[in-house]
């Protein structure tokens, strides 16, 4: 989808979008559209002027994704990617190399140039191997002023209709909302390390010995605007502390009600916990009124129900100040006042971690609610809102301790189908503790025990059936990390000896630089940078348009085209959503009759859960429906009586409701969302007077489509939820009525209450009613959205007469356009020159070129490629893939050898097997081809005459990363045979009949995407390659027919067997004889999956005459 949007969007900024089709149906994407050659442009642009221009601009783009402009804004970045400091931090709160501070990118512009660096650039590597979004980062910094100016000349302006149209679309632009990270765990598990780990800050939250509070809720987030270390904490109300002080001495006091079957409570421990850490001795014996006085609690923030902030310059000092607000006990002798009681939220802004964080917060959770109504409502928010999940534990107990595994089953609903978790990942804490007779051997020991919890802790959480079906199981989902925070400390932090690449291996065997790399994807820096200079291109677009145009019979007719379109999707919604109404109204009916039925079997199952008790049947009707138990009793789960009447119409809806609203793909709805389109860019060819105006309602469809996702995650929450809150609903009177009764034989009374209110009320059918009318209102929602906010936008860009008056942004237009260019080409750049030029030769001889480049002799059966570096850095031959890291100048000679598969064993092939000569590698990155991230690789190393399995240091999207300091023969491999899709290839040679210019014979290869293509053609000397739109997805085993489809009649080859051959010495898979059908000048290929009912695969149009 991106590469698709990359094309699409670039052909309409360059005003060719009537070409996007051609594109779309050659299947060129991002790279191959930066690869095009002249010769191509024909058949997709057949117009010679649109296709002059696309070719004037397009060498244009690609000469400055090669040259300076791109290399010069990734120079600090580059600097960043290959060096390290690898000395102390000056503070010791501050780690080194995250990519988040500051200061580094500055003094890394001078280690690249110093050889005795060397080692510091393998610490930056090791800690951050992606790029920093510096140019993201200034990019839309310049963005931001332009629009800072803009909207000052607009607000100069009197007040129009537009004026005030442009005003609102300025200040939305700016709104984000980011991901919300939940990190569930209890005391101990080592969250806060985990956290403090993670951002390189070792001593940001307190952490270790001393005791943590449960109940306290920790935001942690970027700051984005000083170098502050920055907290601030919301307290409770001061009416919600005294009404738990109220609570808390009727309990101690023993003045409760007399009652013949009341609940025995003794002293509860959490509640005396709380008078302890907030008075001390001074708090014993005093009444209400006395411990309500101001003396006693010295924060004038929480009696004005205003934030207590702090202002730090480390982050040691912070952690210092917060202390005290977070802590539950003191390692001082003498009395210190804990405040902890008193917090509902604790907010740390961290300076200098945009790259983690400026679009992601990481959220510091208790494992369940909290007896105080403000901060279970906010608990309650928080982890509704947490689109990822993480479950904290000790490694020694991940399996046994039932606390982990009881918060995925006590929060299921909350981050299921009542919130937005895309996914779920189990932390195991402290892999460093071990036995101290097996320190010898503690690497391997530690290693191996991490698979096997891993392993172990994957099929536990198979076992959560309940957990499971309210998620559609897609690939990477559910993840298990085994992370040591304290060993990535001290190797952070340690002095590098000559053994680096042990020193990487550590580094990794911790895994707190995947948690890194996580959060770097999560954050997703680039594509918010993108969407937000989209919006402004699409704001000055109007501008610009409403400047430079009067009403004319074309704006008439683009409007009503518009229109019609927008009617016509509209209604397509209207339709589709009578489909999720049904399918929810069938199987309500269902729950309705289930519940009716066995509604008393409900009401007895909660009785039974409050043990008899005339306690907490009295606090469940005090608070609707809801008993938290509190203090050491918070072990138990919470009664929620309105969540066991709705359990029958949850149960009939849950499987409907993951279909239509799933949290973690797309569902059906919302592609409805996404296929919405006004197609203007059919428009802009017809009328090109009107393509600024188009521009501008091409980017609001794209925002409205966003926001309406978004809206839809929101709306899917509450319907979620409709069951029992309308049931609480309408419980409510009798909850109170029930509350009231007293003394002798008053819980039977209560029970009595509310069963008569339960059968008079008709509460399953009113249920059912109120979720119904949810789907309508979402329906609704949504076309009244769509239908109005678009209405509005073609009415202001297109019904709106001339506006001269309004500022000439050209200027800014243009320079926005620039911006946009460059930021279309930063994907590209996936690795990063530290010079133009560097030199590349062959067996044969050496030419000065500004990237790798092969030149071959006819007698050379098999290409050597050797590449010359002239410093450290990360490089990529683009013939083969492969990526070196060097620690600084040396040579690197790479071929293709030939695998002997008898010493592999159980293990096979996954790419091919590269001779290389390198000994200033750091690191290697081989190329794979796998489709599923759940795909296991390593990579074999031949030397001596000996086979070593390497373990991957990490596996990206395209690459495998390893450590082989000296490299020989080097090939991935995976355990068996497996028949799970990979990335292929179907390259096309034409093969000349005989001595003659006449095309005889149409070679057919279906190869692994990771074998390089250049291989191939230099064993097809004499043939034609045919480039063309050549990526597919096959499986290996599977059987693949050919149909060759002519005129007048069509050619069906022989089905084959794809096998994913990575030999050097390559076959064609068919071979279409062209002398039978010299006659035809154009053949259309088609690729057919003969395995599941000839489906499509690939297909491509030949010309052979």
């Amino acid at each position: 989808m991106a590469s698709s949007d990359f094309v699409r969007d670039i052909l309409t900024k360059w005003d060719l979008s009537q070409w996007i089709k051609n594109f779309e149906e050659e299947e060129i994407d991002e790279e191959g559209f930066l690869l095009l050659e002249e010769k191509e442009l024909i058949h997709l642009i057949p117009k010679i002027g649109p296709r002059t221009k696309f070719a004037h601009k397009h060498k244009l783009l690609k000469e400055q994704n090669k040259h300076s402009n791109v290399e010069e804004n990734f120079e600090v970045a580059t600097s960043s990617t290959a060096s390290i400091n690898t000395a102390k931090s000056s503070s010791e709160n501050s780690m080194p190399s995250t990519g988040v501070e500051k200061h580094l990118s500055e003094k890394r512009k001078h280690e690249v140039a110093n050889a005795n660096m060397q080692r510091k650039k393998q610490k930056s590597m090791a800690a951050s191997i992606d790029l920093p979004p510096i140019f993201d980062s200034e990019q839309k910094t310049e963005v931001k002023k332009i629009m800072q100016r803009v909207r000052g000349k607009l607000d100069r302006m009197p007040s129009t209709k537009l004026t005030d149209f442009l005003r609102s679309k300025i200040d939305v632009l700016d709104e984000d909302r980011k991901e919300m990270v939940g990190v569930f765990g209890k005391t101990g598990a080592g969250k806060s390390s985990l956290i403090n780990a993670i951002l390189g800050k070792t001593k940001l939250l307190p952490s270790g010995n001393q005791g943590a509070c449960t109940s306290v809720m920790i935001q942690v987030e970027a700051n984005m605007t000083n170098e502050k270390y920055i907290a601030e904490i919301e307290f409770i109300t001061v009416q919600d502390w005294k009404d738990e002080l109220w609570s808390i001495l009727q309990v101690t006091s023993g003045e409760e009600e007399e009652d013949e079957d009341k609940e025995i409570d003794v002293e509860d421990g959490d509640d005396h916990d709380k008078i302890k850490a907030l008075y001390g001795k001074e708090g014993h014996g005093k009444n209400l009124e006395e411990l309500m006085d101001k003396k006693l609690i010295e924060i004038p923030e929480f009696y004005s129900s205003c934030k207590k902030l702090f202002f730090c310059d480390t982050a040691e000092e912070l952690s210092k100040k917060i202390a005290c607000y977070i802590l539950s006990d003191s390692n001082s002798d003498t009395f210190e006042r804990m405040y902890w009681p008193l917090v509902k939220c604790l907010t740390v802004k961290v300076p200098n971690c945009k790259d983690l964080l400026e679009h992601v917060v990481l959220v510091d959770l208790p494992g369940n609610g909290d007896c105080n109504k403000s901060r279970d409502t906010m608990w309650k928010s928080f982890v509704g809102n947490c689109s990822v999940v993480w479950i904290v534990s000790d490694i020694s107990r991940a399996i046994s301790e039932k606390e982990s595994w009881e918060i995925l089953d006590s929060t299921v609903s909350l981050i299921g189908p009542g919130g937005e978790c895309r996914s779920i990942s189990f932390i195991c804490t402290k892999t460093d503790d071990i036995e101290a007779s097996a320190k010898d051997n503690a690497r391997s020991i530690i290693l191996a025990r991490n698979e096997s919890t891993k392993k172990r802790v994957r099929e536990k959480f198979n076992k959560q059936k309940d957990v499971k079906k309210h998620f559609s199981d897609a690939d990477g989902f559910f993840k298990v990390f085994t992370v040591s925070s304290k060993k990535y400390n001290m190797e952070m932090q340690s002095e590098l000896d000559e053994k680096a690449e042990e020193w990487l291996n550590a580094l990794y065997d911790t895994e707190i630089p995947l948690l890194q790399e996580f959060l770097r994807n999560l954050n997703d820096h680039h594509t918010r940078t993108s969407d937000y200079i989209s919006g402004v291109d699409g704001i000055l677009s109007l501008i610009q348009a409403a400047r430079n145009s009067d009403m004319t019979d074309s704006k008439e007719e683009v409007c009503q085209a518009l229109e019609q379109k927008l009617a016509d999707n509209l209604k397509c919604i209207v339709q589709y959503m009578e489909k999720p109404y049904n399918a929810f109204d069938k199987c309500l009916s269902k729950g309705v009759q289930q519940s009716e039925d066995s509604c008393e079997k409900l009401m007895n199952k909660v009785w039974k859960l409050c043990r008899g008790h005339h306690g907490t049947v009295k606090c469940l009707c005090k608070n609707y429906g809801i008993y938290k138990p509190k203090g050491k009793r918070n072990r138990r789960k919470e009664i929620n009586l309105n969540e066991s009447l709705a359990s029958c119409m949850r149960s009939c809806i849950d499987e409907k409701f993951t279909h239509f609203f799933p949290n973690d793909k797309c569902g059906p709805i919302r592609k409805k969302i996404e296929d919405f389109t006004l197609d203007t860019n059919s428009l802009v060819e017809k009328h090109k007077s009107v393509s600024l105006h188009l521009k501008f309602l091409n980017t609001e469809e794209k925002k409205l489509k966003t926001q309406l996702i978004r809206d839809l995650l929101d709306k899917k929450k509450q319907i979620y939820f409709t069951l029992p809150d309308s049931i609480k609903n309408s419980m409510h009177v009798s909850y109170i009525n029930a509350s009231m009764h007293k003394g002798k034989g008053s819980l039977q009374r209560m029970k009595d209450e509310l069963h008569l209110n339960m059968k008079k009320a008709n509460i399953f059918r009113k249920a059912k009613k109120d979720m119904m009318d949810g789907l309508t209102k979402l329906k609704d929602h949504m076309v009244m959205q769509l239908k109005y906010k678009l209405e509005e936008s073609i009415r202001m860009s297109l019904h709106t007469p001339n506006s001269s008056f309004l500022p000439d942004v050209t200027e800014d237009y243009n320079k926005i356009k620039e911006l946009m260019v460059c930021s279309s080409t930063i994907p590209v750049a996936t690795i990063w020159y530290p010079h133009t030029e560097f030199q590349c030769q062959t067996v044969e001889g050496q030419t000065n070129v500004q990237e790798p480049r092969i030149i071959t002799s006819q007698h050379i059966r098999r290409p050597t490629y050797r590449l010359q570096f002239p410093e450290a850095g990360l490089f990529q031959c683009g013939l083969t893939g492969l990526v070196f890291e060097m620690a600084g100048k040396g040579d690197v000679c790479v071929k293709m050898s030939q695998w002997d598969t008898s010493v592999l064993g159980s293990m096979t092939p996954a790419g091919p097997l590269f001779s290389i000569s390198c000994p200033a590698v750091l690191q290697l990155h081989l190329p794979h081809c796998m489709c599923d991230d759940e795909e296991v690789l390593s990579v074999a190393h031949f030397t001596g005459g000996t086979m070593e399995i390497v373990k991957p240091l990490k596996t990206t999207a395209s690459h495998v990363v390893v450590n082989i300091p000296n490299p020989s023969l080097v090939g991935l491999i995976r355990c068996g045979l497996s028949t799970l899709p990979v990335q292929s290839r179907v390259l096309l040679f034409l093969c000349p009949q005989g001595n003659t210019n006449q095309n005889g014979m149409l070679n057919v290869f279906l190869l692994p995407k990771n074998v390089p293509t250049f291989e191939v053609i230099h064993q097809q000397k004499g043939s034609t390659f045919i480039q063309t739109s050549s990526e597919c997805t096959l499986s290996p085993g599977r059987k693949y027919g050919l149909c060759c489809e002519l005129v007048d009649y069509n050619i069906h080859l022989k089905s084959r067997t794809f096998d994913g051959d990575f030999s050097p010495n390559f076959l064609p898979t068919f071979q279409v004889n062209l002398e039978c059908i010299s006659d035809a000048k154009n053949m259309n290929l088609t690729l057919l999956d003969k395995e599941t009912n000839d489906q499509k695969v690939w297909e491509c149009v030949v010309q052979t005459g």
